[in-house]
C-alpha cells in the first residue's frame, strides 16, 4: 500500500473532521508543556494539513506536507532526547529545558480568548477564491501561531508556533497557486527551518545544563602587602 492509497482511505477525515483535529492540535502546541505531547500534536497537524491540501493540489504534492512535518518532529524528538537529565550533572529536571515563560492556566485562558476572537471575526475575513472551511482553518492557524510566538521564548514551542503560522500561510498560498516548483521550494525551506530550530533547542538545552563556573579569586596590592 502506497502513501497515496492511505490518503484515499483517510478521505473520511477530509473536511470538517480534519479542520477540527488540526485546530485542536495547534492549540495543544501552545498550551501543553510536555514536549512529547507537543511533538505528537505537530505531527497530527501536519497530517491533517496534508489531507486538506489534497483537495486543492495533487495528492503526491500534498504528501510533502506530512513527510516534512514528520521529519521535523523526528529532528525535534532527537534534539529533546539529547537533553535528558543525568544525576551526575547536578542539575534538577525542573531547571532543565524547556522553561515556560507563562503558566499553563494563563496559556489556556489565552487560547480560549483567541477562540472567542476567532468566532467573532471569522465572518469579517473574506477570501473570495478560498473555500469557507479553508478560510477558517487559515485564520485559526494564523491566530494561534501569533499567540504561540507571543507566549513562548524557548526554541521548541516558539519554533513550532512559527511552523504553525507558516502552515496557515502555505494553506492559503497553495489554495491560490498550484505549482510543483513552488511547493518543493517552500517545503524544502520549512525543512531547513526545522533543522535550525532543532539546533537552537540543543544549544539552549546545553547552555541551561552547563554548571555555573565560580569566579576565580582576584588579588590586589593590599592583599600582597598583608
Amino acid at each position: 500500500m502506497t502513501l497515496a492509497d492511505l490518503f484515499h482511505q483517510l478521505s473520511i477525515l477530509i473536511g470538517l473532521p480534519a479542520v477540527l483535529i488540526a485546530a485542536a492540535a495547534s492549540a495543544t502546541i501552545v498550551v501543553a508543556r510536555d514536549w512529547r505531547f507537543v511533538l505528537f500534536a505537530y505531527a497530527a497537524l501536519s497530517v491533517m494539513l496534508a489531507l486538506l491540501l489534497s483537495q486543492v493540489i495533487p495528492t503526491e504534492w500534498a504528501l510533502l506536507q506530512a513527510i516534512v512535518g514528520g521529519l521535523i518532529a523526528v529532528m525535534f524528538f532527537l534534539a529533546a532526547r539529547q537533553l535528558r537529565w543525568h544525576p551526575a550533572s547536578g542539575v534538577r529536571w525542573q531547571d532543565r529545558w524547556p522553561q515556560m515563560v507563562s503558566l499553563g492556566s494563563f496559556r489556556l485562558l489565552a487560547v480560549a480568548l483567541t477562540a472567542v476572537a476567532f468566532f467573532v471575526l471569522r465572518d469579517q475575513v473574506t477570501l473570495p477564491v478560498v473555500d469557507v472551511l479553508f478560510r477558517d482553518m487559515i485564520f485559526w492557524l494564523l491566530l494561534i501561531g501569533l499567540l504561540g510566538l507571543a507566549l513562548h521564548e524557548e526554541p521548541l514551542h516558539a519554533g513550532l508556533s512559527l511552523l504553525v503560522l507558516l502552515g496557515g500561510c502555505e494553506l492559503l498560498l497553495f489554495s491560490l497557486v498550484q505549482q510543483r516548483l513552488l511547493i518543493g521550494l517552500l517545503e524544502g525551506g520549512r525543512l531547513l527551518l526545522g533543522l535550525a530550530i532543532a539546533y537552537l533547542m540543543a544549544a539552549r538545552g546545553l547552555e541551561t545544563a552547563r554548571p555555573a563556573v565560580e569566579p576565580s579569586p582576584t588579588w590586589n596590592a593590599d592583599d600582597l602587602r598583608a
